[in-house]
């Protein structure tokens, strides 16, 4: 289990992480999402060791990573632009990484490789964006941690890559109760793997939730009217954060209570009407809008 309690961390004057208190339960995927600059890059760097954090805790299994070196093998960080040698394959990353991480699987590592059609021998520089990322994302997954932390972790990636990667990390998580811990402001690549999400706004942490239960009131309702007018009185009756009309079959994405909602629907005699779940990118927008953003200006 990862358990963040007040972390705080300055730069000069600027506060970059704002008492941030967070636990993460093992066997998670877990989305660390804001926008740029929200903290979020320096909050993997304290939880990796790299940074200190100025005050509070960080506790990876009951032990800190920063003073403990059992607790650094327990996971791999991968930053947004990893580091590796001039001339270094992924084979001989491969090799350099097993000393520090003696349970990496260098078979698997050969394995994956293979079905992402990456070449061993080949130096990393010659190596596209996306293919750098998935060769590190690859040695990320056998390193045999229990643990994984990624920035932007499908940052370069086209959409086969991404699904492939997806289809990996589901693997390891599965086999072995893997828990991975990804920084992103790219909210559509996360959609269908996320379970919690934490969102992080000027430093400090403005919700951690399911993302089931992540919705603050805003309710995406799918709906189907005979005339185009109800839809512009519905928008003058409701507070509608967002509305989308393809003939006569309207998205409202509407904030309030959900069962005065369904009513001033059904007022206007609606063929269809259901309420679904809104997208991560719809759970993102609504909480900035909690915390001083007009959404509604981003949508329009």
């Amino acid at each position: 289990m990862i358990e963040l309690y007040n972390l705080t961390k300055y730069f000069g004057t600027l506060c970059a992480v704002n008492h941030v208190s967070l636990t993460i339960p093992d066997g998670n995927f877990f989305g660390l999402l804001g926008t740029n600059g929200a903290g979020k890059s320096t909050l993997l760097k304290i939880l990796s060791g790299i940074l200190t954090a100025d005050e509070g805790t960080v506790k990876i299994d009951g032990a800190s990573p920063s003073l403990c070196v059992d607790s650094k093998q327990s996971f791999f960080y991968l930053p947004d632009d990893p580091y590796y040698f001039p001339n270094a394959s992924l084979e001989t990353m491969a090799q350099f990484y097993k000393r520090q991480y003696p349970n990496l699987d260098t078979d698997t590592v050969s394995y994956m490789a293979e079905a992402l059609n990456l070449d061993m021998c080949l130096p990393l520089r010659t190596f596209s964006k996306g293919m750098k990322r998935q060769a590190f994302l690859i040695l990320a997954l056998c390193a045999g941690t229990k643990y994984v932390f990624c920035d932007e972790v499908f940052d370069g990636l086209d959409p086969i890559a991404t699904k492939l990667m997806k289809n990996l990390f589901r693997q390891e998580m599965k086999r072995r109760n893997l828990t991975v811990l990804v920084a992103s402001h790219k909210l559509d690549a996360l959609q269908d793997i996320c379970q919690n999400i934490g969102i992080l706004h000027k430093g400090g942490l403005i919700t951690s939730a399911d993302i089931s239960h992540n919705t603050a009131d805003v309710y995406k309702m799918q709906c189907v009217f005979s005339n185009k007018e109800s839809i512009e009185e519905l928008r003058k009756e409701l507070y509608v954060i967002h509305c989308h009309t393809d003939g006569y079959f309207s998205t409202i994405i509407a904030k309030g209570d959900l069962q005065t909602i369904q009513q001033k629907i059904q007022e206007k005699h609606p063929i269809f009407s259901e309420n679904i779940s809104l997208t991560l990118e719809e759970i993102f927008m609504t909480q900035m809008e909690e915390n001083g953003y007009d959404i509604r200006k981003v949508f329009l």
